[in-house]
């Protein structure tokens, strides 16, 4: 199995195959933690949401439906758990880093999508609502058709004729205008508190 694709393994996964399970797993498992403890420092709390996204994947094996290279995928359900320990512990200003500085690729998985919604509070929502909400109105229609309706980029191209390039630079600034609003909040003035004391 080591010369398997990703493609292979998950559909012998999905079948309830435990080799390609481990195989995913001695395959990921360090990257996963490697950028996982990038953001926490906390080292066993790293390991144990390493662990609980292989689990995760083992028991919704069925369920999820990874479009390529399983690694993009397992790294939304990572940053998702980063995002959920730093909404519980309030470490809100994270959220603005990874925001910033994700790659357009990872961008488009739903968890990492999901990880963003669920990781706003309400003073966050607000501004990114009146962010977004301000937004000219192709740019607005392109963080509809990727936040709100999970198309591909690929996809949103071809839905407004337009060059998946031009969606890139497009979502890059809709990311850099959402990070510019979330700096302005009070979540900096708690990280600088720490900081400073």
């Amino acid at each position: 199995m080591e010369s398997y694709s990703d493609q292979q393994l998950w559909r012998l996964l999905k079948s309830g195959d435990r080799l390609a399970f481990e195989m995913i797993y001695r395959r990921y498992v360090r990257s996963l933690y490697r950028e996982i403890s990038k953001r926490i420092e906390n080292l066993e709390i790293a390991e144990d949401l390493t662990q609980d996204i292989f689990l995760t994947l083992w028991e919704k094996r069925e369920a999820y439906q990874p479009k390529g290279d399983i690694f993009p995928y397992l790294y939304g359900m990572a940053m998702n758990r980063v995002l959920n320990y730093y909404r519980k512990n309030k470490v809100q200003p994270k959220f603005i880093e990874i925001w910033e500085n994700m790659s357009d690729d990872l961008s488009e998985t739903s968890e990492l999508s999901a990880a963003f919604r669920h990781t706003q509070s309400e003073e966050m929502e607000s501004l990114v609502a009146n962010t977004i909400s301000s937004l000219p109105t192709r740019m607005l229609q392109v963080y509809q058709l990727r936040y709100e309706k999970d198309l591909s980029i690929a996809e949103i191209a071809k839905t407004l004729s337009t060059s998946p390039n031009t969606i890139h630079n497009q979502l890059k600034t809709i990311r850099k205008r959402v990070s510019e609003a979330l700096k302005n909040t009070s979540y900096l003035l708690y990280l600088s508190y720490f900081l400073l004391y």
